[in-house]
């Protein structure tokens, strides 16, 4: 057993140690302390404490205090302080204040004393508070962290995986596919990485300035008080205004593998939405389709309407100025050249062109496709897609029906025609709306029956089938898919306009529904789709079926 090897500094003998006392800083045995200490004048009223005591703040603050008795003046040595100088932020004794500080601000020592007691305590308070805030950011940026690299590996893993299955033609894909995930996590990687550092340097600094109060306050000497304040760095750390939250990243794989063009698929972030702005239409009827132009003229055609019109968003309401009638033939759909001009087609055979965006606006007949009649159409930069049927019905579907797309140079020369896939089956019913992808896909709104409701049907570029997208469960768990408009996004994105289930369906190019603007998002019945000049995504949108009966134009950012 360890012994006590301190001695009784009384009696000297006895190695029984259990007081001290504070005044005579004396360490006494018990029998030392029953039989003469007390006898001793004036010890009646000193602090005698147990030696057990002496760790705890309790007992740093008795010292401490009776300390305040007893502080030897520093510039006098023979002297006590009696007086705190508030003006010199000094203690005085007698003679200081004599000398040079008669005239000077003065306090009671003890209050002072108490002050910045006081002081200290609310600093750490401050310092505990913000400590638990670090360890609480710590653990978040730790848990986003190791979410997104959960993500990353498992991308990688899978990428890897595919390259194994195909054998051939795929370590260039899967070297670039990589090349493009690492772009989308390293950057985010480093920025938590960034924020961690920070945070943690943040929390040393204020557990550095908490472990040197405790070190104070463990003090028995009561002038460390006064001098801690000085020392400690008052200014609380500035939290971070930016801090990252947790971002989706998907891997989106093929689903056709006969096009070797595409073998492994794509990686993307989950695009997030913000109503930027909500505006009524100054009619009663839905706004069908939307065009933007370079030259900052924004046009759009109404439901059952034979008028385009142009448009301008103003104080919460869409304000529209009829530029040309159509001959009282509905118009189907429109899309803009390369060159600004609006291309549309109506239910006939002519492809109709509007040069300018003024009123009375002349319209003029860019070609026929006669005896067919136009749907769908859309403007690449060297050709013309155009949706067609036969004269008739729409529905139902007969044998000898015309269905699919012709596709003309801009000197209006017919080049091809898709209308069977490689196994002699149609690829459409009613192909009503057009649009190609960044990788020169062709994205069609195909109806299929008299309700409206339909798929999209994706062709690769010279018009084999890659994917059908029929709608999502989750969405249209009330009603069937029921597209409208259709457009694509410089990062390849799909868009598609549900009317019935209120949403607007977001695919990739592989045809994976990555997300959905919905009614929880405040959209009601869409119908056209438009991407300005701005990047905002407009969603018009129809009154019919809607709350207050109204139609409406919703401009969106979109986190592509």
């Amino acid at each position: 057993m360890a012994q006590n090897l301190m001695v009784c500094q009384f009696c000297e003998t006895s190695n029984e140690t259990k007081y001290k006392c504070v005044n005579c800083d004396l360490i006494l045995c018990e029998g030392c302390k029953i039989k003469i200490h007390t006898k001793i004048k004036k010890t009646e009223v000193h602090q005698v404490l147990d030696l057990k005591e002496f760790s705890n703040l309790g007992a740093s603050e008795t010292i401490r205090h009776l300390d305040l008795k007893d502080i030897q003046c520093l510039i006098h040595n023979a002297e006590h302080c009696i007086i705190y100088c508030e003006d010199c932020k000094v203690l005085l004794c007698a003679i200081c204040l004599l000398e040079s500080h008669r005239t000077h601000n003065l306090t009671k020592i003890t209050e002072v004393y108490h002050k910045k007691v006081k002081e200290l305590q609310e600093l750490d308070s401050k310092l505990c508070e913000e400590l638990s805030f670090y360890v609480d950011l710590e653990k978040e940026m730790k848990q986003i962290k190791s979410v997104e690299n959960d993500q990353y590996t498992d991308i990688k893993q899978r990428i890897l995986k595919k390259e194994s299955e195909l054998k051939e033609n795929i370590t260039k894909q899967r070297e670039n596919l990589i090349t493009k995930l690492d772009k989308l996590w390293k950057p985010r990687q480093e920025e938590m990485s960034r924020q961690l550092k920070d945070a943690k340097e943040k929390y040393e600094a204020l557990a550095r300035n908490k472990a040197q109060i405790e070190e104070t306050f463990q003090s028995h000497n009561a002038t460390v008080i006064f001098t801690a304040s000085g020392k400690l760095d008052n200014d609380l750390p500035t939290r971070p205004a930016n801090i990252i939250s947790e971002q989706k990243l998907i891997f989106s794989e093929t689903r056709n593998l006969d096009d070797n063009k595409e073998i492994f698929g794509s990686t993307l972030t989950i695009p997030e939405f913000r109503i930027a702005g909500t505006f009524t239409s100054d009619t009663e009827d839905g706004i069908y389709k939307i065009k933007t132009f370079e030259n900052n003229a924004k046009v759009l055609s109404l439901t059952n309407k034979t008028t385009i019109k142009s448009f301008k968003l103003k104080d919460s309401k869409c304000i529209t100025t009829s530029i040309a009638k159509n001959n009282k033939v509905n118009i189907i759909d429109m899309t803009k050249t390369p060159d600004n001009k609006l291309l549309f087609t109506v239910a006939a055979s002519e492809i109709r062109c509007l040069s300018t965006f003024k009123g009375d606006s002349k319209i003029v007949t860019l070609t026929s496709i006669s005896p067919l009649i136009a749907r769908g159409i859309h403007a690449t930069d060297i050709n013309i897609l155009v949706g067609f049927r036969e004269h008739g019905s729409n529905f139902p579907l007969q044998n000898e029906s015309r269905r699919g797309i012709l596709v003309y140079d801009y000197n209006c020369r017919h080049m091809r025609t898709y209308e069977y896939d490689t196994n002699n089956q149609r690829l459409f019913t009613l192909p009503d709306t057009i649009s190609t992808n960044i990788n020169e896909d062709i994205c069609v709104i195909d109806h299929v029956n008299a309700t409206w409701e339909g798929r999209v049907v994706v062709l690769g570029l010279y018009g084999n089938l890659k994917w059908t997208y029929k709608g999502q469960p989750s969405i249209n768990s009330e009603f069937n898919f029921a597209p409208i408009d259709l457009i694509t996004t410089k990062e390849g994105l799909i868009l598609v306009s549900d009317r019935n289930s209120n949403a607007v369906h977001m695919l990739s190019m592989e045809g994976l529904l990555i997300t959905s603007l919905n009614k929880n998002h405040g959209i009601e019945k869409p119908l056209a789709l438009n991407i300005d000049q701005k990047c905002q995504l407009q969603i018009g949108c129809s009154g019919k079926g809607a709350k207050d009966g109204l139609g409406k134009l919703y401009t969106v950012d979109v986190s592509f």
